[in-house]
């Protein structure tokens, strides 16, 4: 495993719940896809995920043990202890080979120093999520704005495309099936 070493200090702040409920509008993953939620606090965003989505793996890393904690009960309430796993430990040293769709809030400094991780551990055609602060480097495939909510914008990246790490011929490809697991429209007001 490569060491990034960098010890993430990121504030929580709590995903709303509308904006859950637009993330889960946006997204649609395949049956036995895993979703990794990198920074998860309370788990809030993989419990929903696991709910709007029965098909589907959740992985909800948490590096605070208090917010971890507060996770893994969400979880045994709601009964999704078989499709949530919480993760407690810091998100740089878990392994994302895996990976088929990563949600994060974490801050642009942060993405920054995540970015390599990302690319030499995810997948070419890994859909990553980043709520609010852009991935330097990257470029979006598409961006979702959040009309009535501080919570303002999901930059929506697949990696091989938005890292620019492929040939173009290959990139149609992962496009189309990035595209299968996202919904059509760029705005997400009619969800809030």
């Amino acid at each position: 495993m490569i060491g990034y070493g960098y010890q993430p200090s990121v504030p929580w702040v709590p995903t709303r719940d509308d904006v859950i409920r637009s993330l889960v509008s946006i997204l649609r993953p395949k049956r036995g896809d895993i979703i990794y939620d990198i920074g998860c606090g309370d788990g809030r965003v993989a419990v929903a995920l696991a709910e709007a989505f029965p098909y589907v793996r959740v992985r909800c890393v948490e590096l605070r043990s208090d917010l971890a904690e507060r996770a893994r009960q969400a979880v045994r309430k709601r009964g999704l202890a078989d499709r949530v796993e919480v993760i407690e430990a810091d998100f740089f040293k878990i392994p994302l080979e895996d990976a088929d769709i990563v949600y994060m809030y974490l801050l642009t400094s942060v993405n920054q120093k995540l970015r390599p991780k990302l690319e030499s551990e995810l997948r070419p055609g890994a859909i990553v999520v980043s709520l609010d602060f852009p991935v330097p480097g990257w470029n979006p495939i598409t961006t979702y704005e959040l009309q009535r909510s501080w919570q303002r914008t999901f930059y929506i990246y697949v990696r091989g495309i938005s890292d620019q790490s492929l040939e173009p011929l290959d990139k149609g490809k992962l496009l189309h099936q990035a595209l299968e697991r996202l919904r059509k429209g760029n705005t997400c007001e009619d969800t809030i």
